[in-house]
């Protein structure tokens, strides 16, 4: 089941060309032409659902500290722009609704990857995310996507339709084609991201033999991403737009 033509995925956001998970990034994937963002969810103190992938602020803003230690309302005065680039100051940490709007009113695909330091977390955090599919009527177009299978699993007992991407376990190693297909079929996923480093031919056969797709990720050169697409990936996903979209034209 090779795509005809691969998926362009914006990994955090055109994340090459502004700050990561913000809208200037989102923003600038879909003017590059992205088939799709690839965004993480928090939940803050007071339950607001916002766009950061670390558990920690301090890398991505001025502040330091949990997501989960902040309100929304605390969170949105730090500058989540001006660690990339000083033009970039006004940006703040968005919320998923904001993202949902931009991607709607563009009409483009969201993967949206749950984040949590517990499981607890990740499940609520997986629910939460569903939730806001369920109500925008996104199910059937966006995917939902963890390292944390059991959360997806958990979900899609809720949300029969929903389309779930989950990472590969473990993150990094040998490809093992089997262990791969048994992965996604378990939760029912119809799709598998997979490190493109770690990433064979026979991998990517046996999963659509499947049924099952996979995204390589993440691709951050050119040569990275020729090197994926002749393996006939369904998607590559990373950091710049741009070079992605040059090999997939």
């Amino acid at each position: 089941m090779a795509a005809l033509k691969a998926l362009v995925i914006a990994h955090r956001g055109h994340s090459a060309g502004a700050p990561e998970n913000t809208l200037a990034a989102y923003a600038h994937a879909i003017e590059l032409g992205a088939d799709m963002i690839e965004a993480d969810v928090r939940r803050t103190r007071d339950g607001r659902l916002v766009m950061c992938h670390d558990a920690d602020v301090a890398r991505t803003t001025d502040g330091a500290g949990q997501i989960g230690t902040f309100t929304y309302d605390e969170l949105r005065r730090l500058d989540a722009g001006s660690w990339f680039d000083a033009s970039h100051r006004k940006e703040r940490v968005p919320l998923l609704d904001e993202l949902y709007d931009l991607a709607i009113g563009a009409n483009i695909l969201l993967c949206l990857e749950v984040k949590g330091e517990t499981e607890e977390e990740q499940l609520a955090v997986a629910h939460a995310v569903a939730s806001e599919m369920d109500r925008r009527g996104r199910l059937a177009d966006d995917f939902l996507s963890s390292f944390d299978h059991a959360a997806l699993a958990a979900v899609r007992e809720r949300f029969p339709d929903i389309r779930t991407a989950p990472d590969r376990l473990p993150e990094r190693g040998h490809a093992d084609a089997a262990a791969t297909v048994e992965q996604a079929r378990a939760i029912g996923a119809t799709v598998v991201q997979h490190h493109h480093e770690d990433l064979d031919a026979e991998t990517v056969s046996c999963a659509h033999d499947a049924g099952i797709a996979v995204w390589a990720w993440p691709v951050l050169t050119i040569d990275e991403a020729e090197r994926a697409l002749a393996l006939e990936v369904d998607a590559v996903m990373g950091d710049d737009v741009a070079a992605m979209r040059a090999v997939v034209g």
